[in-house]
């Protein structure tokens, strides 16, 4: 972390809104790619966002570690995508799902895409669905991983490493995945 983010992140938690604000316009289009790809529809993704967002500005005093910040807020971004996910998934009726598709066949490209991808990711305990995900997607180090879930580095890589060869194995299973 950059001493500069790092001194946005202090200010931040003393109540600057101005330092919340850079912040955000540092984190927004990552957090953004994020959501899209867990949630797998811009409008909830979002939505899952700026959730995320209004959570982390009202919890950030309690935030022990500045330098945990990223990690930190896409755990915070993890839950509300998840949150997201299954309002979508459960809560829209079919008629209005199935309006949605109709017509849009990128819509229905992305929702197959997102359904191969969840397929793939069911393989994974909680801890390794959250690590790849921090890690893949958002590009967080695994020592960032390590403080912010609170487990050792060597166990956040070891769960990494797992994690990929039980993706590879379902996705090869599934014929997602050419060799050579």
């Amino acid at each position: 972390m950059s001493a500069e983010i790092r001194d946005y992140v202090i200010a931040a938690q003393k109540g600057d809104a101005d330092a919340f604000g850079e912040l955000y316009s540092i984190y927004k289009n990552e957090m953004y790619r994020y959501a899209c790809i867990v949630v797998g529809n811009p409008d909830s993704a979002e939505d899952a966002v700026m959730d995320t967002v209004l959570e982390a500005f009202k919890n950030l005093p309690g935030l022990r570690k500045p330098e945990s910040f990223k990690g930190w807020l896409f755990k915070i971004l993890n839950v509300m995508c998840r949150k997201h996910y299954r309002e979508i998934n459960n809560e829209l009726p079919l008629t209005e799902q199935a309006d949605m598709l109709e017509g849009d066949s990128g819509w229905m490209e992305q929702v197959e895409l997102n359904m191969e991808l969840e397929h793939a990711l069911s393989v994974l305990s909680p801890d390794e669905r959250q690590i790849v995900m921090m890690r893949a997607v958002s590009g967080i180090g695994s020592l960032e991983i390590s403080e912010t879930l609170g487990i050792s580095h060597a166990t956040v890589r070891s769960k990494y490493s797992r994690a990929l060869a039980k993706l590879k194995n379902r996705l090869e299973e599934r014929g997602s995945v050419v060799n050579g």
